[in-house]
């Protein structure tokens, strides 16, 4: 009987899609100054670059998992960096303000020191302020930081200082006008963001952030993490499907831009 089983065990393991072994991730405590260890789950592939992704006021979710199983498989490495549950930090809005700049900073550092890539960030809605606060204090004015770190991505970001009532302008984080980074921003149609984006890009070209924007049809904010806390719409659905594909032609056109410098 054992002489049946063995082989068996072993044609159903070669059997085994790529999809399942890409999709384990490696974990890893990442030590910050101070005693913080963030957990990082890695999404190794053999590119030249690695996404180190953040967390938004929906934490770290499934379909950011997910997408960066694919992402690897495709040759981009991606780094799930938990920086809420670093310090015991609840899912909400308000903790991504009591995230240090320094956390951000330091990861980046580890990114690009255990990988020897480029350097890309990934985050969305309030991550945003963390994760540009971070990127501002690692790369300062260094040539050599700024080339290494090349890009973020960031999915509906939201930079308010609090937001508006309806009609009124907008206080943004002074962060939006000092960042000095190529920027891809993907932003939904049915999103109250949607309405200042021309706000949103200004306050960005202010600080020398070059700014690109895609907008996403039939999509709220948060419409890939929406299963867990309400109905998505159907056309949220098809968005959050081609999540990686967004991610990727962030990427790419970010990587683009790194070679017309």
């Amino acid at each position: 009987m054992k002489k049946f089983f063995a082989p068996l065990a072993l044609c159903l393991l070669l059997c085994l899609p790529l999809a399942a072994f890409a999709a384990t991730p490696m974990e890893k405590g990442i030590a910050l100054a101070g005693g913080v260890e963030v957990p990082v789950s890695i999404y190794p592939a053999t590119g030249d670059s690695v996404l180190l992704w953040l967390p938004s006021e929906t934490g770290l979710v499934a379909a950011e998992r997910e997408a960066a199983a694919t992402l690897a498989q495709q040759g981009i490495e991606v780094w799930l960096a938990d920086t809420l549950f670093a310090r015991f930090l609840p899912i909400l809005a308000s903790s991504l303000d009591k995230v240090p700049a320094e956390d951000v900073a330091q990861l980046i550092e580890a990114a690009r020191r255990d990988t020897g890539k480029l350097v890309y960030l990934v985050t969305a809605g309030r991550g945003a302020v963390p994760a540009l606060q971070g990127a501002a204090q690692w790369a300062g004015q260094n040539p050599q930081r700024r080339a290494v770190l090349a890009g973020a991505i960031l999915f509906y970001p939201n930079l308010y200082v609090a937001t508006p009532d309806p009609g009124e302008d907008a206080d943004y984080r002074p962060i939006a006008s000092q960042t000095s980074l190529d920027l891809f921003v993907l932003q939904g149609e049915l999103s109250p963001l949607y309405w200042r984006l021309d706000v949103l890009r200004t306050k960005l070209e202010l600080g020398g952030s070059r700014v690109v924007i895609k907008t996403l049809p039939g999509t709220r904010d948060r419409f890939y993490a929406r299963e867990a806390t309400s109905l998505p719409l159907p056309s949220e659905q098809a968005m959050a499907a081609r999540l990686p594909e967004l991610v990727r032609d962030a990427w790419q056109d970010l990587k683009s831009r790194q070679g017309a410098k």
